[in-house]
């Protein structure tokens, strides 16, 4: 009897290990950070197909991501912040790659030109801000 009490509670304490480890999974990230070290941003990135994701190499580590997600990053590296592509288990967070010098672009995705003329006209901003400020200065011209 108490061999099999024993038995069961290794078997129980077995499983609920397994268990842990099948949920402690991980999440990838590419994030983006002044200089100094500041955070400004991230984006996550997939391990596994996913419909309108694309195949993306990093530090030879294979990952879809989206389109947006390029973009930005070519704009992060084009506004001089370091980006990291993280791994990101519970609270830690382990960098899988440092060189954004070597980080897809749309280019590298095997699109098609016209695929990235039309993703990157999609992407440019409006410029709200400065078409109101427009409208208003426009509206008080008539009162001069």
């Amino acid at each position: 009897m108490k061999r099999a009490l024993a038995f069961f509670a290794a078997l129980t304490a077995a499983g609920t290990t397994f268990a842990g480890v099948a949920h402690a999974q991980s999440d990838f990230y590419i994030r983006s950070q002044y200089s100094n070290g500041t955070f400004t941003g991230f984006h996550e990135i997939l391990t596994k197909p996913k419909e309108g994701y694309y195949q993306a190499q990093y530090c030879d580590r294979t990952f879809w991501v989206s389109s947006n997600t390029v973009i930005w990053t070519e704009e992060e590296a084009a506004a001089g912040r370091n980006l990291v592509v993280e791994e990101n288990v519970g609270s830690s967070r382990t960098p899988v790659c440092t060189d954004y010098t070597s980080f897809a672009t749309l280019e590298s995705l095997g699109l098609k030109k016209k695929e990235i003329e039309q993703i990157r006209r999609q992407a440019e901003p409006l410029d709200m801000q400065s078409s109101r400020i427009r409208i208003i200065r426009d509206a008080f011209k008539q009162f001069k």
